[in-house]
C-alpha cells in the first residue's frame, strides 16, 4: 500500500511538472524528438519525387512608424508543400516566415519560382517521409525603400509582419488562421506559426519574438542574438527577453525556441553565451534536450560556420521539432 501512495505521489508530481511548461493554454502535440544533433541524409540533399513548388508573394508595404509614408511593393518567395490545393479550403497548413541574412534575399534560402535549392529539397523530404507536417514557407526580406539602416530594419521588422504581410499572407494561403486575420484568430492560431532567420534575420527574429509573441509560437534563430540591448550583450539582452515574456502576459508555456548555429560560426561568440544567460531564468527559458521537458534548445554544427550549410542542418533538426 506505501509503494503504491508513493507511486501515485510520484505521478501527480509529474503531471505538475507537465503542467508549469504545457498548461492549458500550450501546444497540444503529443510527440516530441529529441533535440539532438542528427546529420542531413545525403540523399536529402537531391530532388525529391514528391517535391513542393515555389511561387512569388507580393505585397505593398509603407514606413509604419511614419503617418502617411508612402507605400510600395515588395515581393517574397512562397514553398507551397507537394499536394497543396489552392482550392482546397478545408486543409489547413502550419507557417513558417523566414528572413534571410546580411547582403541577401529570400532566393538564399528557396532560389526563385519554380525552382529547387538544396534546402528546399531537405523540406521535401522531410515531409515527404513522414518526418514532418506539410507546411507552408514563406520566405521574406528586411531591406525597405526607406531606410538603408540594415540593424534598424531588422529590429523593426515586426511592424511590416505584423500589418503588411500576415493580413494578406493568410487570407490567400490556407493558414490555420482560415482567412480570418483578426487578433484573435492570429492568436488562437499561434501554435501554427513560427517565424525563423539567419545572421541579420535572427536579430529580426528575436526582435519578433518580443512584439509578435501573441501570434507566434515557436522561434527558430540560427547564427545571431539579441540586439535590443546592442550586438553580443548577452547578460542585459537575457533579462531584456525575460522581462518581454512577462510583459507580454506569456510563460514558460506558451513559446519554444529552437536555436542554432556553426561551431566555427562568427556568431557562435556572442549566440552561445546569450543562450547561456537565458538559462539563468528557469521559470521563462526552461533550457532541454526535449521540448516535452522545455521551451529552449540550441544546435551546434561542429563542422559549420556561418553559412547555408550550417543553416540547412540546423533546419533540418529545427523544423521537426516545431508545430503540433
Amino acid at each position: 500500500m506505501k509503494s503504491m501512495k508513493l507511486l501515485a505521489s510520484a505521478v501527480s508530481l509529474a503531471l505538475v511538472c507537465v503542467s508549469c511548461v504545457c498548461g492549458s493554454n500550450a501546444s497540444t502535440r503529443k510527440s516530441f524528438p529529441d533535440n539532438a544533433f542528427k546529420e542531413v541524409p545525403r540523399e536529402y540533399f537531391n530532388v525529391c519525387d514528391k517535391g513542393g513548388v515555389v511561387k512569388s508573394f507580393k505585397y505593398t508595404t509603407r514606413d509604419n512608424q511614419t503617418p502617411g509614408s508612402k507605400e510600395f511593393e515588395k515581393s517574397a518567395l512562397v514553398y507551397l508543400p507537394y499536394g497543396y490545393d489552392e482550392k482546397d479550403t478545408s486543409t489547413c497548413y502550419n507557417v513558417l516566415y523566414l528572413m534571410h541574412g546580411g547582403g541577401d534575399s529570400p532566393a538564399w534560402y528557396l532560389g526563385g519560382e519554380g525552382q529547387n535549392t538544396r534546402l528546399k529539397n531537405i523540406i521535401d523530404h522531410l515531409i515527404a517521409n513522414g518526418e514532418m507536417k506539410p507546411l507552408i514557407i514563406c520566405a521574406l526580406s528586411y531591406y525597405t525603400d526607406y531606410s538603408n539602416d540594415a540593424t534598424k530594419n531588422c529590429i523593426d521588422y515586426h511592424f511590416e509582419l505584423d500589418k503588411d504581410v500576415i493580413p494578406v499572407f493568410e487570407k490567400q494561403y490556407h493558414t490555420y488562421a482560415k482567412g480570418d486575420v483578426s487578433q484573435k484568430s492570429l492568436d488562437d492560431s499561434r501554435w501554427h506559426r513560427a517565424f525563423g532567420g539567419f545572421s541579420m534575420g535572427a536579430c529580426a527574429t528575436w526582435s519578433v519574438f518580443e512584439f509578435c509573441l501573441g501570434e507566434m509560437g515557436y522561434f527558430i534563430p540560427m547564427s545571431g542574438d539579441c540586439w535590443a540591448k546592442g550586438r553580443g550583450n548577452s547578460v542585459e539582452s537575457a533579462k531584456h527577453l525575460a522581462e518581454t515574456v512577462a510583459k507580454n502576459g506569456k510563460t514558460a508555456k506558451d513559446f519554444y525556441i529552437y536555436s542554432g548555429c556553426g561551431r566555427n560560426d562568427v556568431a557562435e561568440p556572442n549566440m552561445t553565451p546569450m543562450i547561456n544567460e537565458m538559462k539563468k531564468y528557469p521559470e521563462t527559458f526552461i533550457y532541454c534536450d526535449n521540448f516535452a521537458d522545455g521551451n529552449l534548445y540550441q544546435c551546434i554544427y561542429e563542422q559549420g560556420g556561418h553559412d547555408i550549410n550550417s543553416v540547412m542542418r540546423v533546419m533540418y533538426n529545427g523544423l521537426p521539432k516545431l508545430f503540433d
